[in-house]
């Protein structure tokens, strides 16, 4: 998680970079922006891969519990 909280923080200080670029640097800011934009895409889909993942080991706690299996075959 601690990857995804510098992710977070990476795509935050690129929008800041992007917002103190002077006007002739339009194309400097627009790659920080789509960079930034990019980390969020990222980040995103990790955390929802994440979630998913503790969705799915709660589902097979409740299954084993209920079929009274401890270990998987």
């Amino acid at each position: 998680m601690s990857q995804i909280a510098e992710a977070r923080a990476s795509a935050l200080s690129l929008r800041a970079s992007a917002k103190a670029c002077r006007r002739e640097q339009g194309a400097l800011k627009f790659r920080l922006e789509r960079a930034a934009e990019s980390l969020d895409s990222i980040v995103l889909i990790a955390v929802r891969g994440i979630e998913r993942i503790e969705q799915l080991e709660h589902e097979l706690r409740q299954l084993k519990a209920t079929s009274g299996q401890g270990g998987v075959r």
